[in-house]
């Protein structure tokens, strides 16, 4: 009885392994435009389709949790093009920041 209960467990585990590893690569895959939520969507026709996060407002900390999941699976090429994209975010979302700063406060020249 034992045994049974724990291959029940552990059938439970890799389910759940297997859809974190799902909801991961889809958010990669439309995080770094090789493909887009549409075909994602496709592909789980009569399904859920799920992703980490809302990838059209993706946060930072999204993000990085992405890059961590893909670091324990030793998928280092995916955390290098993540890690750019978390970048290119931060200096953009640095950008709208002055932006907004100078819109709201007029432009000086000091």
């Amino acid at each position: 009885m034992v045994n049974t209960w724990y291959i029940k467990i552990n059938s439970v585990d890799i389910k759940r392994n297997k859809m974190m590893d799902s909801i991961m690569r889809n958010t990669y895959g439309v995080l770094t435009n090789r493909c887009s939520i549409e075909d994602i969507l496709e592909q789980y026709k009569g399904k859920d389709a799920m992703f980490y996060g809302n990838p059209l407002d993706i946060t930072n900390d999204d993000i990085q949790e992405v890059i961590e999941y893909f670091e324990t699976t030793e998928e280092y090429e995916k955390c290098s093009e993540l890690l750019e994209l978390l970048e290119a975010k931060r200096d953009a979302d640095f950008d709208m920041f002055l932006d907004n700063l100078a819109s709201n406060n007029g432009i000086t020249m000091y």
